[in-house]
């Protein structure tokens, strides 16, 4: 049977400067988001390099708390490195993951809403100065489950004051898996990850290039990746349930950056 896609309740708070928040009605299972936006006094489809200008952070909560965290510029950049195509006006969000190998994986990190939570929302910080001709939401979903393991995407601000290597290692360790994390910056040149106290990934950036075109990722601008599913196999993240976990990069430019992880983690919260 096709999966439903249906308009979500109208967003409250719709207005420049203000934050948009639409509750998400229990009882299907979530496997994909599309916010739908026409702006501006000539009415014109949001184009897709510039949702940055009139959504600023995008946040979903279960139970009032945030499991996916990113700005809506980044969301599209991610969106094309896993190679999804956009049109304007809509920005999806991608809660199950079709590009993986198996039914399993693709449905594994959608949000089941039938049991086991009391409340389900999207929020979206709304830019200031900019005029909101329509804001609606719209959700693919698929028969009822529990709420269960979930997609969570976690966004980390990292100071680079100097250039050279850093080693980063306040990324949260616990009973979850890690599938990507996403440096918003290209000035990186050799990068490691040590997990456990061992050395599981060393890449320099001709090799991470080469490395996700074998895959069809579609490395962005702007961005540094490090993939841990190399076959879109979901089984592959990697346990962080360990004593150690840093990222060691070669910065070959200074400045504020986030670090976006992309995770699957089970119903508590880690």
């Amino acid at each position: 049977m096709a999966k439903p896609i249906k308009k979500m309740p109208t967003p409250l708070g719709i207005g420049a400067g203000q934050t948009a928040s639409v509750q998400l009605p229990l009882g299907l299972t979530y496997e994909r988001l599309y916010i739908e936006m026409n702006v501006d006094a000539v009415p014109r489809d949001v184009p897709v390099a510039d949702w940055g200008s009139y959504i600023d952070e995008i946040r979903l909560l279960v139970d009032g708390d945030t499991k996916i965290q990113i700005t809506a510029a980044d969301l599209v950049k991610l969106n094309k490195y896993y190679g999804q195509a956009m049109k304007a006006g809509v920005l999806p969000l991608f809660l199950a993951r079709p590009w993986m190998q198996t039914i399993a994986g693709q449905q594994q990190t959608a949000y089941g809403t039938k049991g086991g939570i009391t409340s389900f929302s999207l929020e979206m910080d709304l830019a200031d100065g900019i005029t909101v001709n329509s804001l609606n939401v719209y959700a693919m979903q698929s028969p009822g489950r529990p709420f269960g393991p979930h997609l969570r995407m976690q966004r980390y601000v990292h100071n680079q004051g100097v250039i050279g290597e850093a080693e980063i290692s306040d990324i949260m360790r616990g009973g979850y898996s890690m599938c990507a994390m996403h440096v918003t910056t290209d000035d990186i040149g050799e990068i490691e990850i040590l997990w456990d106290n061992r050395k599981i990934l060393e890449m320099s950036k001709n090799i991470r290039a080469a490395h996700y075109d074998v895959i069809d990722r579609v490395p962005q601008a702007g961005f540094t990746h490090v993939d841990f599913l190399a076959e879109n196999i979901l089984a592959e993240a990697l346990p962080m349930a360990v004593s150690d976990f840093r990222l060691k990069a070669d910065f070959t430019a200074t400045g504020n950056f986030s670090i976006y992880t992309e995770s699957v983690q089970g119903r508590t919260a880690v």
